[in-house]
C-alpha cells in the first residue's frame, strides 16, 4: 500500500490550490529562506503548487519534489516527463527533485532528470524502508546505513544533484555522513 495522489473523484486542481492557499500564505508570512513542495504524488498537485506560487506572486525560491515507488514514475503511475512539463514552464520553481523514495532509485532518478530540466536537481531519499500504510508501521526491506549514503553521495552530485540530503528514517549521523562524503570529494 503506498500513497498514489488519488484523492478521490472530486478533487480537482481548484480544490488542491484551495487546500494549499492557506498554508502557502502562513509559511510566506514567516519569511523562509526558500518553500519546499515534496512528496508531490501527481501532475495535478505539482500543478496546483505551481499555479498557487504564480496567483501568489510568491518571491521566494521554491522547488517541487516528488516521490517515486517505482523509480520510474510518479506515485500516480504518471511518467516524469508528463510531470516536469508545467514545472519547466514556471520562472517561481527554481528547483525540482524527489523525495522519500528508496535511495536504490536516486542514481537512475538523476540521469532522468538530468534529461527532463535544466533546473537544479534536488535528492534526499528516505533510508529505504517501506511503509505499510495499512499496518500503519515500517516493514523491513533493504535500508541504506550512513556507510552507503557515504558511498552514494558524490555520485549522485557527480551525476547532476546539486542538493543532497535525507528523508524519513535517516537519522542526524546520515546527514553528517553525506556532508562529510561531500567535502571529501570536492
Amino acid at each position: 500500500f503506498s500513497f498514489s495522489g488519488c484523492y478521490g473523484p472530486g478533487v480537482n486542481l481548484d480544490k488542491l490550490k484551495d487546500f494549499h492557499r492557506r498554508r502557502l500564505q502562513v509559511i510566506v508570512e514567516a519569511g523562509p529562506d526558500l518553500l519546499a513542495f515534496e512528496t508531490i504524488p501527481n501532475k495535478l498537485e505539482a500543478q496546483a503548487c505551481v499555479e498557487l506560487l504564480e496567483e501568489e506572486n510568491i518571491q521566494i525560491p521554491s522547488w517541487i519534489c516528488f516521490s517515486s515507488v517505482d523509480g520510474e514514475n510518479a506515485p500516480s503511475g504518471e511518467s516524469f516527463k508528463e510531470c516536469f512539463e508545467i514545472l519547466n514552464k514556471s520562472k517561481k520553481v527554481n528547483a525540482v527533485g524527489i523525495n522519500c523514495a528508496s535511495p536504490h532509485f536516486i542514481e537512475s532518478l538523476v540521469c532522468k532528470f538530468k534529461e527532463l530540466t535544466t533546473k537544479a536537481i534536488v535528492v534526499y531519499p528516505n533510508s529505504g524502508a517501506k511503509w505499510d500504510g495499512r499496518a500503519k508501521k515500517w516493514l523491513p526491506s533493504m535500508c541504506f546505513g550512513d556507510e552507503e549514503f557515504e558511498l552514494c553521495a558524490p555520485r549522485w552530485r557527480n551525476q547532476g544533484a546539486k542538493v543532497i540530503g535525507g528523508c524519513c528514517r535517516t537519522t542526524p549521523s546520515t546527514i553528517r555522513a553525506i556532508s562529510k562524503a561531500l567535502k571529501e570529494t570536492s
